[in-house]
């Protein structure tokens, strides 16, 4: 899956300002866990493809999360970037590990560019051609949908409707403009096509635990916005 951050930390302005920022700007999907007690338990569950260190107490807490981050097997491998205000910067002895170091107090849009690039760097993909909700991601240049990491083998037109709806969360959308938006007002068929490729898209990447697409009764489909 791609695009996944977890930031680990005190719930403060500065971790909850960049969560939004991240949601808003990119197509990340955020979450933020507490840095005390240590236990990387909650890591291996989320399954980030980067972690962003947002000290409450001290830098000194950090670390010592990261050094439990790296010791375990399962996250060893694990991209992260700190947050750390400037001042501690002149007294920090910084592992080698830390891909990114972003200063307190965070200007946003900075902030939001440099993990951008970050991501890219690392996992070398442009997150900008990338819908994330949830465990469900689109390439949107590749024609790729991956379901955590699974591929999902899609149609063109499931494709583009899954695109579509996936780009509006929490949007309902008509059969009629759905018909028009997917297919083009070129398209001479009827609405009953709308869900007869609805009803595919479902079989290939819903399941007893997931849904993402949601029928509005007598209206339409709208895609399931991530809490």
């Amino acid at each position: 899956m791609v695009g996944n951050i977890l930031i680990v930390g005190d719930q403060n302005k500065q971790g909850l300002d960049l969560k939004q920022a991240l949601k808003k700007e990119t197509y990340f999907s955020v979450q933020i866990i507490p840095g005390s007690p240590i236990s990387t338990k909650p890591i291996i569950d989320q399954d980030p493809d980067l972690i962003i260190l947002n000290p409450k107490a001290s830098y000194l807490e950090m670390i010592n999360f990261y050094y439990a981050v790296k010791k375990e097997r399962e996250t060893q491998e694990l991209p992260i970037a700190l947050l750390l205000d400037e001042t501690e910067m002149n007294h920090a002895d910084l592992p080698l590990g830390i891909q990114e170091v972003l200063y307190r107090p965070l200007r946003m849009s900075e902030a939001v560019v440099r993990v951008n690039l970050l991501f890219k760097r690392i996992h070398k993909v442009d997150q900008k051609n990338i819908i994330q909700r949830g465990r469900l991601s689109i390439d949107v240049t590749k024609y790729e949908v991956h379901l955590g990491d699974k591929k999902i083998d899609l149609t063109f037109t499931e494709f583009e409707l899954l695109k579509f709806l996936c780009g509006h969360p929490g949007t309902v959308f008509t059969r009629e403009v759905l018909l028009n938006k997917v297919w083009g007002y070129e398209y001479y068929g009827g609405t009953r096509t709308v869900d007869v490729h609805i009803r595919r898209l479902r079989s290939k990447i819903e399941g007893k635990s997931s849904t993402f697409i949601e029928t509005v009764r007598n209206i339409g489909y709208k895609f399931i916005s991530e809490e």
